[in-house]
């Protein structure tokens, strides 16, 4: 008698197949996302029925634009979408998956990508969701679809900003049996050390830690383009389209540079467990 080995699987083979039972992993997930759209689109719909039936002061508008503020409900989706991923599935009860002939750390950087995948699927729907309620809307109220124009890159934003977020929540996720710990510590943890500085009057070690959230290349700038101190003070002589240029000149900055530090650590705790 002799002994058979099957082949090792392909990248490709092993792809598809992350990408299939991370979707059926998601499927509640899938089914209340799809839901909150629906009921907020009957809301919208609603409200846009109600304006157009009553009578309306001169110049009113009932509008709808998405801008880059528009992204934060596929940002919170992005937030949470890793515990749907690794369901049940934290370190100490991820034998299976490392038991499959895969070496273990492209298998779960596999498996990362493949709900990353799903997460643009997802943020591809919301965008269509949100220019098909803007045309509703315009239809009904008679009204134009948008008040200005929307720059591009707050429509790359709805992509950049939930990968940032997945890329934050899968690294304790990936690396550890208590993530909640660590991101609950780390947020708990930054606040305290804030104010605490700035309680014993150490007003400038405060402002140099608080630049990880608003600084100029912080981490609200690499989200939504955020302005950030000494450009909230300009506040005279300056256009709204200026300011959305300071705006996407700290983004394109630091939104690479966070995804990219996000990515590595997230690469990092994925190879943690070597065979």
């Amino acid at each position: 008698m002799t002994t058979s080995l099957h082949p090792t699987p392909s990248s490709r083979t092993v792809a598809i197949e992350q990408f299939r039972a991370v979707g059926l992993a998601l499927r509640k997930e899938a089914i209340f996302f799809v839901g909150a759209l629906l009921v907020f689109g009957v809301i919208i719909t609603s409200a846009a029925v109600r304006f157009a039936q009553t009578a309306q002061a001169p110049g009113s508008h009932m509008g709808f634009r998405y801008d880059a503020a528009g992204a934060i409900p596929i940002f919170l989706v992005g937030l949470l979408i890793p515990f749907g991923v690794w369901r049940s599935e934290d370190p100490s009860r991820r034998a299976y998956h490392w038991s499959m002939p895969v070496m273990r750390g492209p298998h779960t950087i596999m498996k990362l990508l493949a709900g990353w995948a799903w997460l643009m699927i997802a943020t591809v729907a919301y965008l269509l969701f949100v220019i098909t309620v803007a045309h509703v809307v315009s239809m009904i109220t008679g009204q134009p679809t948008w008040q200005d124009r929307t720059p591009v890159w707050e429509w790359i934003v709805a992509f950049t900003a939930p990968t940032l977020a997945y890329l934050l929540t899968s690294t304790p996720v990936i690396g550890s049996d208590h993530p909640w710990r660590w991101i609950g510590g780390i947020l708990i943890g930054y606040g305290v050390l804030v104010a605490a500085l700035k309680s014993f009057g150490l007003d400038g070690l405060a402002s140099v830690l608080n630049t990880i959230a608003d600084g100029r290349y912080g981490l609200n700038a690499a989200l939504f383009g955020s302005a950030h101190e000494g450009q909230r003070g300009i506040t005279v002589g300056i256009t709204r389209e200026t300011m959305t240029a300071l705006r996407m000149s700290t983004w394109a900055v630091a939104m690479p540079a966070w995804i990219i530090g996000s990515a590595i650590a997230a690469a990092i705790v994925s190879y943690r467990h070597r065979e």
